[in-house]
């Protein structure tokens, strides 16, 4: 059973690097220029959503979150504040930032800003898009009739459109089959239908940290197989 959104999540990303303070130095005239110089943008390496929130998505708003991030010698959100958004939308924007990677800075501790967009994405074809949608589906439900639902606890990442691969033309609905334990764990996962074979590897990667809960059936129902898709959607722009 898939689970319908009116809205799906994107991130639109502006980064501003913010150099430590420089370290106090006499005033003097032999002493060189130390006024601190422009440093090299942030860069992004990796950026997991948190799920669309439920309030949101019943109220059927859209909207952006600005924050401002601390990032540290790993490459780490070291700490996240809102700077200014839609409340409805404040949990899910520091809960999707602080999964962040990014490469790490020349300086630490690093200052950055990001928005964090929740909207109505416009597809178009992958090859010209600049950003992708993911929707997975969070209740799972096989021919027997069992059904699990996914666990969004802190630790749920969603699969990520490299996007490399959204350039290369990879966009659609991928299908797995999950082989899931009863303990809410997945024990298998194999590829039913692929939309590259880098899309694929990276997104089990992801996949197989999920947990699940038993919504439909007995409590011996488990283990037991359930497909699983994915929605990867390229997008141009964003109604907000």
């Amino acid at each position: 059973m898939k689970l319908c959104r009116p809205a799906s999540l994107v991130v639109a990303l502006a980064f501003c690097f913010l150099p430590a303070a420089p370290a106090q130095v006499k005033d003097s005239p032999e002493q060189p220029d130390t006024a601190p110089k422009s440093e090299p943008a942030l860069k992004l390496l990796k950026a997991p959503m948190a799920p669309f929130p439920e309030e949101a998505l019943r109220k059927n708003i859209v909207g952006k979150v600005d924050l401002s991030l601390v990032v540290d010698a790993q490459g780490h959100v070291s700490d996240a504040k809102i700077v200014s958004g839609p409340p409805e939308f404040y949990q899910a924007a520091l809960d999707s930032v602080k999964q962040w990677q990014f490469e790490p800075p020349a300086h630490v501790p690093a200052e950055t800003k990001a928005s964090v967009a929740f909207g109505n994405p416009k597809p178009c074809p992958a090859q010209v898009a600049a950003i992708g949608t993911v929707i997975p589906d969070s209740w799972l439900t096989n021919d027997k009739g069992t059904g699990v639902e996914v666990l969004h606890d802190p630790n749920w990442k969603s699969p990520h459109y490299h996007f490399e691969d959204m350039r290369a033309g990879a966009a659609g609905i991928m299908v797995l089959s999950v082989t899931v334990n009863a303990k809410g764990k997945i024990t298998r996962v194999e590829v039913v239908h692929s939309l590259s074979p880098h899309l694929d590897k990276a997104t089990i990667k992801t996949v197989r940290t999920w947990r699940f809960k038993l919504r439909d059936g007995s409590p011996g129902s488990l283990p037991d197989t359930f497909p699983l898709h994915i929605k990867f959607e390229p997008d141009c722009d964003m109604d907000l």
